[in-house]
């Protein structure tokens, strides 16, 4: 039982510092492999170019807008971003209305080796970018100010359907079975929109903690060292007046 308690003291004090580990950076890339909507390619950005985006945020930060049963919406806040289709730059809006938000519900999906849906989670993160100034680097035509939007989900499976909808709960869930990434544009004078699509290879990183989080795993290796030792101390000690 002494053992145990140990061990616990131990556990919790890693456990904590990794609760409060450094920011997450979602990362990854693809092809473009699908055009649809009613506004021009450019011929800057044509199918089969290469996507990729990165984007650090810390889930210990994010703020929930709204939720309901099976559903739930998180505003981030990101510290770095970065997101490119063929030549094109992808620029995130600064203001304050368009911050960047994940989108997390429950569904149903089939898996590769099942033949019977199985429950998934089901994340979308939406990045608004800044409306476009006619550069010819831009992936559709029509006037400037179009709205931009990207969109970068992914299915998870998700077993426990009793678990919180959660940031954590898209952390160590394995590979992303599924994968949409959509970059979409509006012109707001013809209202016409064009959108590009391709799927992805990508994933969770978490940070190196920092130096404060590692303190508390060093403190917390320290105490239970120093609660083993008098332990041992005790004993030997009691061994010698037994052996009195």
């Amino acid at each position: 039982m002494r053992r145990t308690s140990v061990a616990m003291i131990a556990s919790c004090f890693i456990a904590v510092s990794g609760a409060a580990a450094a920011p997450v950076t979602y990362s990854g890339s693809g092809t473009l492999s699908e055009v649809s909507g009613k506004l021009p390619l450019t011929g800057s950005v044509p199918l089969g170019s290469a996507f990729s985006f990165s984007f650090t945020f810390d889930p210990a930060k994010a703020a929930l807008f709204e939720a309901s049963q099976g559903y739930a919406i998180y505003d981030l806040s990101l510290s770095s971003a970065a997101v490119t289709l063929g030549g094109y730059a992808y620029p995130l809006s600064s203001e304050a209305v368009y911050a960047p938000f994940i989108e997390l519900y429950r569904g149903f999906s089939f898996f590769p080796g099942s033949n019977m849906s199985e429950e998934s989670l089901v994340f979308t993160f939406f990045l608004a970018g800044k409306a476009t100034v006619g550069d010819p680097a831009e992936p559709f035509g029509g006037s400037a100010d179009k709205n931009q939007m990207v969109s970068i989900g992914g299915v998870l499976r998700q077993a426990d359907d009793g678990m919180p909808l959660t940031l954590d709960g898209i952390f160590g869930q394995g590979p992303t079975y599924y994968s949409n990434f959509e970059y979409g544009t509006r012109d707001p004078i013809t209202r016409q929109t064009g959108f590009l699509n391709g799927t992805y290879v990508g994933g969770f990183t978490s940070g190196v903690p920092e130096p404060h989080h590692w303190a508390l795993i060093i403190a917390g290796v320290g105490i239970s060292g120093a609660i083993l030792r008098r332990r041992r101390n005790a004993r030997r000690s009691q061994e010698r007046f037994t052996a009195c």
